[in-house]
């Protein structure tokens, strides 16, 4: 065979290896979603509300397996009682898995369960960077949790980084707190980052801030990929918030493009709580209206090119007035985020913005219903837009899932 006929089987195989994967995935979570009469593993049956004054919610370990990331025993949450004590299993209302807890060897689950018991997986991170880390939802069993907990608004119970209301409430309001956040202003933007490469969206959002850069925007960068990272040590609060109350903008770039309501601490305390205005990069903007205080940020894709966002930010830079549009949510004392939410409703009709959100407790205490999870990586994974996941190792996950997944059935 010819050099050029071997040049050519090989497209056309890849090719039809790319059709069959997407027809193996159409009819996986088509079976998903139709098929119920297959025995799901440890369904949980009706929860009942809950007849005990305080449940118990148990961390089944601590994330990345270090201390202070769990709320110590005895505490409250909400009218729940926290423990770390996995001998209390059985006494445990609620029990709380980040991912960094769940792996290969526990399962199948070979320890007690209540059929009344909820089981709950936690996740801060994207699935990129889960991706990144090379952590395997496929291989938890169907059935196996009920709840998630995650940054999402549609999640089971809401974990996110921020909630507008509270915000409202913890910031100083009012004409003078703006009079003194705009006169602290002496500097243009600033960005903190020092994951440069451990994913797709790290690179994506690298090159997108040379791009600004070459527009000819001068804006501040901190972090290990710059080198400078000792200029503010991660941790020191009181210095970051000094730091970022002197810039106008703060360049609040995701690690992840469009992951599904993926908004973080970057926006929510980096920026809003310290008195800058974001420019978001990562979440799209309907994501960022539903939980952001109106008319508070700037998104990069109303902006044909990096050239043309330099361009308006020069121009806030050199007018006062047109900047403190951003902090109108700031200046009104009187605003509650009920009035927020039907503000939000009115300029933007075709958006339902998040309301208050309620605690892992309360969940559990109002809940009468029953749910199980059929799979994991479909609710949290392939629920995204393709951008947010894809590379060239998730396309083959994908297709093993695929292909799998229609062996099953």
């Amino acid at each position: 065979m010819s050099l050029k006929l071997k040049k050519r089987f090989i497209i056309v195989l890849l090719v039809l290896l790319f059709v069959i994967y997407l027809s193996l995935q159409r009819t996986l979570i088509s079976h998903i979603a139709t098929r119920q009469d297959k025995p799901i593993t440890r369904l949980s049956s009706k929860i009942r509300l809950s007849s005990k004054e305080h449940p118990l919610i148990l961390y089944w370990g601590s994330p990345w397996g270090q201390k202070g990331y769990t709320r110590p025993d005895g505490t409250k949450w909400g009218e729940c009682v926290v423990t770390n004590d996995r001998s209390q299993l059985k006494q445990a209302d609620i029990v709380l898995f980040h991912y960094t807890v769940v792996n290969h060897e526990m399962m199948p689950w070979k320890n007690y369960r209540n059929p009344n018991q909820v089981f709950v997986w936690w996740s801060a991170e994207n699935p990129a960077m889960l991706l990144a880390e090379n952590i395997d939802l496929t291989h938890i069993e169907r059935g196996f949790f009920n709840w998630t907990f995650t940054y999402r608004l549609d999640a089971d119970v809401y974990g996110g980084y921020g909630y507008r209301g509270n915000l409202m409430n913890h910031v100083s309001r009012g004409q003078k707190a703006v009079d003194e956040i705009m006169a602290a202003k002496t500097k243009l933007a600033i960005w903190f980052v020092s994951n440069c490469d451990k994913s797709k969206g790290a690179r994506m959002r690298f090159k997108y801030s040379q791009k600004l850069i070459e527009a000819g925007l001068n804006f501040t960068r901190i972090g290990k990929c710059f080198g400078n990272q000792h200029l503010l040590p991660r941790g020191d609060g009181n210095a970051i918030a000094q730091t970022v109350s002197e810039h106008k903008f703060y360049m609040t770039f995701e690690n992840a493009w469009h992951c599904k309501d993926y908004i973080t601490e970057k926006f929510w305390e980096t920026a809003l709580l310290n008195g800058a205005v974001p420019v978001i990069w990562g979440p799209t903007k309907i994501d960022v209206l539903r939980v952001a205080p109106i008319d508070s940020f700037i998104h990069v894709e109303d902006f044909e090119s990096p050239a043309k966002l330099v361009e308006y930010l020069q121009y806030l830079d050199k007018h006062d007035l047109a900047y403190r549009e951003y902090f109108r949510w700031r200046e009104d004392e009187n605003m509650t985020d009920e009035n927020m939410i039907c503000m939000i409703r009115k300029k933007y009709p075709n958006i339902e913005p998040q309301t208050r959100p309620i605690s892992m407790c309360e969940k559990f205490l109002q809940n009468t219903e029953s749910k199980s999870i059929n799979s994991l990586y479909d609710e949290f994974v392939l629920s995204n837009p393709n951008v947010c996941y894809e590379t060239k190792q998730s396309w083959l996950k994908n297709l093993k899932y695929a292909i799998l997944g229609w062996a099953a059935w």
